[in-house]
């Protein structure tokens, strides 16, 4: 199992197309929109496609001036079969919290 964390930049005028492309892909979560042509997304494997095939297909959209990798993890496959409570992660649990300003539950700290 990979997880990436993954910073996609367009031009503001593509945000809108950009976005609408990025909600395409599977095991992509849009984490973050600065509505100014940043974005942070999360990346998953799923069962047919690896996380960093994702990301290099986001990389090759026309209208994708870059991607920046900013968080990577690998580990064990959830539910394998020699899962525990102590190593079966539950990966989507902290994803509640990503751009959450610890002193405030509503404001994005990412991308100011």
């Amino acid at each position: 199992m990979s997880i990436l964390g993954v910073v996609v930049r367009t031009r503001p005028e593509h945000r809108e197309a950009v976005s609408a492309q990025l909600s395409s892909f599977p095991g992509l979560d849009l984490a973050v929109d600065a509505q100014d042509g940043r974005f942070v997304i999360v990346i998953e494997d799923t069962d047919t496609v690896p996380a960093a095939q994702t990301m290099a297909a986001i990389a090759l959209l026309p209208d994708v001036l870059n991607t920046s990798l900013v968080y990577e993890y690998s580990g064990p496959d959830v539910g394998q079969a020699n899962a525990t409570p102590d190593n079966d992660f539950h990966y989507q649990a902290w994803r509640g919290s990503l751009g959450q300003n610890p002193n405030s539950s509503t404001k994005p700290t990412l991308l100011r």
